[in-house]
């Protein structure tokens, strides 16, 4: 079985709060930025442009990459006994996991800050993995891009491989 993966939790920001405040206490709208953007955004997306907002009001709407801790999502994992462990140990983040009705089959739910899973992403995604592992954290990325939050992958290249799965490769280096 190749392991199965689904957000279950993502921020949830009052923007009504934030934004009323923060107009009264600064003078400026900390949105202005991402309402002028064509591009939809995540909430993620969103709040963290306010954050950039706050020392700049004319930062650049979208994903700073310095400020991905300030919001975390949970994952539930599903796959065989055998591979939950390596892609757990891959991930390096908190989590809870359990045998399922199905013998040999596990869950997980682990949590981290969109940092820890960009980082678990590209650590899941080399060649040094075993394929499920990687075929794992493949199919994060792709929760991650369907919620509209691929660019914090924005340094990599994506390089498919044969077996249906892909490299990232930091563009930096």
């Amino acid at each position: 079985m190749q392991p199965s993966v689904v957000v279950v939790q993502q921020p949830a920001v009052d923007f009504n709060t934030l934004l009323g405040l923060s107009n009264k206490m600064l003078g400026y709208s900390l949105s202005a930025q991402v309402d002028a953007s064509r591009k939809q955004h995540h909430d993620a997306s969103r709040f963290l442009s306010c954050l950039s907002a706050i020392r700049d009001p004319k930062a650049q709407a979208g994903l700073n990459p310095n400020l991905l801790n300030f919001v975390s999502f949970a994952v539930l994992i599903a796959a065989e006994e055998r591979d939950l462990l390596d892609i757990l140990e891959c991930g390096g983040m908190p989590f809870v996991q359990s045998e399922t009705v199905s013998r040999g089959i596990f869950m997980a739910v682990a949590s981290g800050t969109l940092a820890q899973w960009r980082d678990a992403v590209k650590a899941g995604t080399t060649p040094l993995v075993e394929h499920n592992v990687r075929w794992c954290y493949c199919k994060v990325k792709e929760q991650f891009d369907q919620n509209g939050l691929g660019d914090v992958w924005k340094d990599f290249t994506s390089k498919p491989m044969n077996d249906g799965t892909f490299l990232l490769e930091d563009k930096r280096k």
